[in-house]
């Protein structure tokens, strides 16, 4: 007779157990096969009763019954891992004398109705549980600028930041570079180190006369000088012949000028302009601004230390000046004219010391305006 197939049967499994008692698949992570679904713990079922032979000794042995398949109900593994539900699986019962076949090894996919894996694990793999490293978000994508990004943009607003306050300079002066005084209002302004005493007496507002047109020209250069008197050529350190003449006031360079000897207060200097112009602007430089072999002659003549500005309308303006070697300007009400003079209100006293000289002196002369319209 053929050997039937039993179970195996025996006391229940106390400790830990590695395979199962029923299907003799190795165990993994919850209270249940993985395999067949038997709780883990449990003693094997019985086996089946054997079935009383139907033939006679010597016939053939009738073939093996089918497998049948029954739904067992399985618990639920518990997954360290992975929470989704994973449902029933149908648990083959094998008939006696049938073996059993073996379960298909499925992959795990991502899917929420995956089947349970054939394959008995007995530790958590990684690689199967968690999703890959490339699919996981960017840490790093909303941090801060790396490394010194940020010096850039600082450096960027600076610059910005620079270069407004650079262009505010350049358009909020005149077209000659001297800035307007606020405080002298419309009808006087001077220079920063030049003011009015009396605004009174600079005439009426700019917009009561006339305005010109077109650019900001200078009209003392060319300009026909007539003066009261000029000082003599003299000799320089070096055996230069050095000259005074009065269109030294109107060449551009401030190292030569027109003297004359003495004290020139109550003296009028007449400058006769190419044409009629729209004068706006006058200044001059107040003394001998030479400075050659080490010896500054600005202290040691005469320096002017007011004058009175003339026009031909009859307008005049007053200025004063401080002891210091430049040209000092002066803002006047727009006025028509052909010709402007200079009348010498105050000098200080001569040069002292062995370099001192009684000349009274002016190096240059600067008046400015537009076309007339």
């Amino acid at each position: 007779m053929p050997r039937r197939a039993t179970a195996w049967v025996g006391p229940p499994i106390v400790g830990p157990v590695d395979t199962c008692v029923r299907c003799g698949a190795e165990l993994g992570v919850g209270r249940f096969c993985l395999n067949c679904g038997h709780p883990i713990g449990e003693p094997a079922p019985a086996p089946l009763a054997a079935a009383p032979p139907t033939t006679e000794p010597g016939a053939p042995a009738a073939p093996p019954a089918p497998t049948q398949v029954r739904d067992v109900p399985v618990a639920l593994p518990v997954q360290a891992a992975d929470p989704t539900p994973v449902p029933p699986a149908a648990v083959p019962v094998v008939a006696k004398g049938a073996a059993p076949k073996p379960a298909r090894r499925t992959r795990r996919s991502a899917e929420p109705e995956s089947p349970t894996p054939s394959r008995p694990r007995t530790e958590w793999d990684p690689q199967e549980e968690l999703l890959p490293y490339e699919e996981v978000d960017d840490l790093d994508g909303d941090s801060p600028l790396p490394g010194r990004a940020w010096i850039a943009w600082v450096l960027g607003a600076v610059l910005l930041v620079g270069l407004v306050f650079v262009l505010l300079q350049v358009f909020g002066t005149d077209d000659d570079g001297t800035a307007t005084d606020p405080a002298a209002g419309e009808s006087s302004a001077t220079s920063p180190d030049q003011s009015s005493e009396d605004p009174e007496e600079a005439g009426s507002s700019p917009t009561d006369g006339p305005t010109g047109v077109g650019k900001l020209l200078d009209l003392a250069t060319g300009a026909a000088v007539a003066v009261p008197d000029t000082a003599p050529p003299t000799t320089d350190f070096d055996g230069n012949l050095v000259a005074y003449e009065a269109s030294q006031m109107v060449d551009g360079n401030p190292t030569t000028t027109w003297r004359m000897a003495g004290d020139a207060t109550g003296q009028a200097v007449t400058l006769t302009l190419a044409e009629p112009r729209v004068v706006s602007r006058v200044g001059l430089v107040n003394g001998y601004s030479k400075q050659v072999a080490g010896v500054d002659w600005y202290p040691n003549n005469r320096r002017i230390l007011a004058v009175t500005w003339g026009f031909e309308d009859g307008t005049t303006v007053e200025q004063t000046f401080a002891e210091r070697p430049g040209l000092q300007r002066l803002k006047v009400p727009p006025v028509l004219t052909g010709t402007v003079t200079i009348t010498i209100t105050s000098v200080t006293p001569p040069g002292s010391g062995n370099l001192g000289r009684d000349y009274t002196a002016i190096s240059e002369v600067a008046i400015s305006g537009r076309r007339a319209g």
